[in-house]
């Protein structure tokens, strides 16, 4: 059963509120998530023995290239998550190349961001993978690493996700052999297409690459601004995860990532006291909060909030990040990010005639 329509026609998925369940069924999502997470698992199992500055980059790789094409056939899956994979990787090298520089890491954030949110100019899917390669540069760009570090976590990341992609294809070989067909096939004509004819302001796409871009941006600038380089990079995420095209569903998407968000810190800070120093404990629960993440996506966007906040939280413990003492800031931090992705709207809304025709 398929988790959602992300390609062809479809541009954008509704999430529910606080209190309903969909578009996806709970169970075929939450399987197709744990599927998902084997290989994520099995990085993390390989990683966390060893102590190194990198550690856990192959696991993000996998996490990244997970999304995108994630409702798709083996097949198709696995094509897209090849196709990310190098573009994680660079991103990464990238992120850590210009996160030691507020001059370098604004306007960095600002043109990977505008190219990521133009993204939707094309299909639901190409703007994920577009958010997965933005979020890699992010989580880069946050972490306590120097260029030294830039060509191993390109290699490892790069790594994590053709894992992915080769899980994907184990998959296929094993009995999922369903294709794709008609508008939801992949059209490299349609896609230079859509971008082409969305370059106007008059376009959702187009507008919406400028704000996210801006967003983004604003959100690497604040935590520098503030002194807050250590955990800061929780506000630019929280915008990636919140601001959508339409001002309807961003409204809706800063409630659910609040409620979300306190949720996963409050549970990701206990399980991190309890669970200590055990690498196999970690690697266990940080392999269920990837399951989860992947299948709650379209099933509760709070809970999907809560699921990638654990993975978070656990992940920046395992490298040295205590989750008890960090909770508060990353709590703030996320405040600050939700103020920024609804001022955003406020700021530069989108015509009515456009918000109208996206509704």
């Amino acid at each position: 059963m398929e988790l959602f329509d992300a390609s062809g026609a479809a541009t954008r998925l509704r999430a529910s509120p606080l209190t309903s369940i969909g578009p996806a069924e709970p169970g075929p999502a939450l399987r197709r998530g744990f599927l998902l997470a084997i290989p994520i698992g099995l990085a993390l199992v390989a990683e966390l023995g060893f102590d190194s500055p990198t550690k856990g980059a192959i696991a993000t790789g996998a996490l990244l290239a997970g999304f995108p094409g994630m409702d798709a056939p083996a097949k198709v899956r696995a094509a897209w998550q090849a196709a990310v994979a190098p573009l994680v990787g660079i991103m990464a090298t990238i992120g850590i190349l210009s996160g030691a520089s507020p001059w370098l890491a604004v306007p960095t954030m600002a043109l990977v961001g505008a190219a990521a949110g133009y993204c939707y100019a094309v299909s639901l899917r190409f703007s994920i993978a577009g958010l997965s390669v933005a979020l890699s540069l992010l989580i880069a760009q946050g972490l306590p690493l120097d260029s030294g570090d830039a060509a191993a976590a390109f290699v490892l990341t790069t790594a994590g996700g053709l894992l992915q992609a080769l899980w994907s294809l184990l998959v296929y070989a094993a009995g999922d052999r369903d294709e794709e067909g008609g508008e939801r096939a992949w059209s490299t004509a349609g896609a230079i297409a859509a971008l082409r004819s969305n370059l106007t302001l008059g376009s959702v796409a187009a507008r919406h690459g400028i704000r996210f871009g801006s967003a983004l941006a604003a959100g690497v600038a604040t935590y520098w601004a503030i002194g807050m380089e250590d955990h800061g990079f929780w506000i630019p995420l929280t915008i990636l995860f919140v601001l959508r095209p339409e001002r309807e569903e961003t409204d809706r998407r800063l409630v659910l990532r609040a409620v979300g968000t306190a949720i996963g810190l409050a549970l990701a800070t206990a399980l991190s006291f309890w669970l200590q120093d055990s690498p196999i404990a970690l690697a266990l629960v940080l392999t269920a909060a990837a399951g989860f993440s992947y299948g709650l996506l379209t099933v509760q966007y709070a809970l999907f909030t809560a699921a990638i906040t654990v993975f978070a939280v656990i992940m920046a413990d395992t490298l040295g990040d205590r989750a008890l003492s960090a909770a508060g800031q990353r709590g703030g931090a996320t405040l600050l990010g939700i103020v920024i992705a609804g001022a955003a709207f406020v700021l530069w809304s989108n015509p009515r005639q456009l918000e109208a025709e996206t509704a």
